[in-house]
């Protein structure tokens, strides 16, 4: 059975303050838990959260370099269009550097266009977005492991850069789940994939999508490291579950439904909530499929007790047998 790790989200487009996610991140690397990473938005998505913090995640990893030890640091995910992709090559280069060898960089295309329009930049159609994507992950990796790179793309191009000091792993992932393109670019040129908001069985069909054109691009799968990222919500049993659940969850019921309804729904579409016995059984059906780290967002946000709790009640569940 493959070793599993386990890492946490912060989303910063709601509301966490530095001084939340350093206490996040203390807690999870005191926990054993192996990864922090933060979503990469430039503002909230509504009124209520426009004005809430929304922390730039590059520079907040470079002060959380500083203040752990061990975790690993990275986005999930950096959008492309944010920045041109010879200077995210730089800034997660020195992020490396200034955390001993902890960089993760995970990439995406970008998909949220009001953020875009807000702060002037280019939103274009998904095709074009792939093709970024796929420039600047060549970009990226030319930069980490050649002198005076030179690529020239549709819409990215650099000319003799020069980056150093590389990383100790240049490894770059990409996030996304789109078959036509995103797993191709995966199969084509990652390190890593990392998937979202699918069911066991789906996760199964698009990994054997991936496995072909995996074959197209003359590599093996399991060449390629695999996350999968959930909101995440246990309890000890199933009454303490369902008293978290209307706590942070109650809010977003619909009106038509019962609760008994809304639990069901949620628990249908987001595998990683449930009772800790429930949810350990699905991480080991996406363990089967070759899932190696589940990065997990705990909607208590700033809070510690949700990802304690996991902690306490999940993690040795795999640890014994790996």
């Amino acid at each position: 059975m493959i070793t599993m790790k386990f890492g946490v989200q912060i989303e910063n487009h709601l509301g966490v303050t530095y001084n939340g996610v350093r206490k996040v991140a203390l807690q999870a690397e005191k926990s054993g838990i192996d990864g922090l990473f933060i979503c990469d938005h430039l503002m909230g998505r509504n009124e209520e959260t426009f004005r809430q913090p929304c922390l730039d995640p590059w520079v907040t990893l470079g002060a959380l370099a500083q203040a752990t030890r061990k975790i690993t640091l990275g986005t999930l995910v950096s959008a492309v269009g944010f920045r041109y992709p010879s200077l995210l090559a730089k800034m997660a280069s020195t992020l490396d550097h200034v955390s001993g060898g902890r960089l993760m960089l995970t990439v995406g295309a970008g998909w949220h266009e009001p953020e875009y329009k807000a702060y002037g930049i280019p939103f274009p159609r998904v095709g074009e977005r792939m093709q970024q994507l796929r420039e600047a992950v060549q970009i990226i990796r030319s930069m980490w492991t050649q002198d005076q790179a030179t690529l020239e793309g549709k819409n990215f191009k650099i000319d003799g850069a020069w980056c150093y000091p590389r990383p100790a792993s240049p490894k770059i992932w990409v996030g996304g789940g789109g078959e036509k393109m995103l797993l191709r670019i995966v199969a084509d040129l990652a390190d890593g994939w990392n998937a979202v908001g699918l069911s066991v069985d789906e996760y199964g069909r698009k990994l054997e999508v991936l496995r072909v054109l995996c074959e197209n691009a003359g590599r093996k799968l399991n060449t390629i490291e695999r996350s999968y990222y959930g909101s995440c919500l246990v309890g000890s049993n199933e009454n303490e579950f369902r008293e978290s659940f209307n706590r942070y969850y109650g809010q977003y019921r619909k009106a038509e439904e019962s609760m008994e309804v809304f639990v069901e729904r949620m628990r249908s579409t987001r595998p990683l909530i449930g009772t800790a016995a429930e949810v350990t059984e699905k991480m080991k059906g996406f363990q089967e499929f070759g899932v190696s780290y589940f990065i997990l967002y705990f909607p208590d946000k700033e809070g510690l007790s949700l990802l304690k709790r996991f902690a306490d009640l999940v993690m040795p569940q795999f640890t014994a047998v790996s």
